[in-house]
């Protein structure tokens, strides 16, 4: 059952999880906004409550299932008319959270999405006419429930057409910039293959295509994501990877900043660092997680690389960028990982001196060989390991931001407030060296003179002058 065009009707999209998944968010609110349906930051002012999840580790699970809830409660209690479940948990597990929670009135699993107005309209029908407090899953033909293998080159290029119809949901000044879908690596800890399926590379043109209608709405930063970023264009058989695409990037003007996640140091080579350090628009930045830096535990993970590829790969990098900022993400507890072979992982960390680390702490994913494998931390014993990782790195980045302080860095200014009862606003802003909501920022003291010439996607000069927990503090460099 459809309702008419003309009626209105409104939707509140979650978002959580990683940012491949907020670029299908992003897909999915173009497709709303063209069939007329309102997007609404606050579930009580929607009719139906739209939750795209994650299921990526156990926090991950934990934390989607914990939201789906509480608007399940929300439409128990009259809130809102409907509930619709999509992205990586639905994959995993549609019987089980149907089953679980029979308030969800539709899950929608990994699709090009072009079918979520008529499911929206379906379920907001429903409501109307049986009521509420109707629950169980309505049933669905067509449009946008195909599985990932027919996604369309908003998330995995299939055809190879660009999608320009995203509707951002970061600022439009920043945005992310997905190269393709699926992976083609068999880590041991991962179920993403599982979920999304092998590499499926966007075309060249198309990422230009899709880099430039960004640009023309006011992006000036884009950050490159994938599964494995360096991993790009191998499959199609045309001859380039993320180099050649860096190349053509650069190319587009309005693009300032151009930032490089998720990198695999197995596929790392010196053309991208190269092409890197000689593309002016491609920020001195790489995202490369190495997940650990003992030697069996990489290969119990199928990691394909060693600690003394990863010593090479930074080496190489380092020569290649002299300003480079190298984050990295870090794996404890994994089967096998003894005390002896933790050490070994603080000692790489220890000399590396990676500029930004990120922490987890295993837990089993069903589907993976990890499941099967013996000898595992207890759940206490990595924790307390992920701990000392993070001890050490706030360390590492106090230091690091100490040496900052008296120089002037070029920022871009995310937002603006003003202070309550003060005659001063407060820029929130980030430097090259900072990504997106997983680094830190650049706090900056505007007076109430200056506030009024700075705004969100402005890149401004700001003098540090001091630290701030993570972050550090400054002001206008003029």
């Amino acid at each position: 059952m459809a309702l008419t065009p003309t009626l209105d009707r409104s939707v509140c999209l979650v978002s959580l999880g990683c940012s491949k998944n907020l670029v299908d968010s992003e897909v999915m609110a173009g497709h709303l906004g063209r069939a007329g349906i309102g997007l609404m930051t606050e579930p009580e002012d929607s009719d139906l409550v739209v939750v795209n999840t994650c299921g990526f580790i156990d926090e991950a699970r934990q934390e989607s299932i914990d939201t789906i809830l509480r608007y399940a409660e929300l439409k128990r209690s009259g809130v809102i008319r409907g509930l619709v479940v999509t992205g990586c948990l639905v994959e995993l597990h549609e019987k089980q959270l149907a089953a679980e929670i029979p308030e969800v009135d539709a899950f929608l699993p990994l699709s090009d999405y072009s079918g979520v107005p008529s499911v929206v309209d379906a379920v907001i029908g429903r409501a109307i006419h049986d009521g509420p407090a109707s629950t169980g899953p309505v049933t669905f033909s067509g449009g946008g429930a195909s599985r990932s293998g027919s996604r369309t080159a908003s998330g995995g290029s299939k055809g190879g057409s660009a999608d320009l119809g995203r509707s951002l949901l970061t600022p439009v000044h920043t945005a992310y910039l997905r190269l393709g879908e699926g992976c083609n690596h068999i880590c041991a800890f991962c179920a993403i293959p599982k979920i999304r399926g092998k590499l499926q590379s966007k075309p060249l043109d198309v990422l230009v295509e899709e880099a430039s209608a960004l640009a023309q709405l006011g992006t000036r930063e884009i950050s490159l994501v994938a599964e494995d970023s360096t991993d790009y264009g191998k499959d199609l058989g045309k001859g380039y990877g993320l180099p050649e695409l860096l190349s053509e990037l650069g190319k587009i003007d309005e693009l300032k900043w151009i930032r490089v996640l998720y990198a695999h140091p197995a596929t790392m080579d010196d053309h991208l660092a190269r092409t890197m350090a000689e593309v002016p628009n491609v920020l001195p930045y790489l995202d490369m997680p190495v997940q650990h830096g003992d030697e069996a535990v990489l290969r119990a993970m199928r990691r394909g690389t060693s600690p003394a590829r990863i010593r090479q790969v930074v080496a190489e990098l380092r020569e290649a960028i002299p300003d480079l900022t190298l984050r990295t993400t870090i794996l404890v507890g994994f089967p096998g990982e003894t005390e002896r072979r933790f050490g070994h992982l603080m000692d790489l960390l220890e000399e590396i001196r990676f500029d930004r680390v990120g922490c987890f702490a295993y837990s089993p994913e069903e589907g993976t060989e990890g499941v099967n494998l013996g000898g595992r931390p207890s759940r206490r014993a990595a924790e307390d390991r992920r701990e000392q990782v993070m001890r050490f790195q706030r360390d590492v980045l106090r230091s690091s931001n100490k040496q900052r302080v008296g120089k002037v860095e070029e920022v871009l200014i995310d937002g603006v407030d003003t202070l309550a009862g003060l005659d001063s606003s407060l820029a929130v802003a980030r430097s090259r060296r900072d990504a997106p909501e997983i680094d830190g920022q650049v706090l900056v003291s505007l007076t109430a003179a200056q506030a009024e010439g700075v705004q969100p996607g402005d890149f401004r000069e700001v003098k540090i002058s001091g630290i701030k927990g993570y972050d550090v503090v400054g002001m206008l460099n003029e």
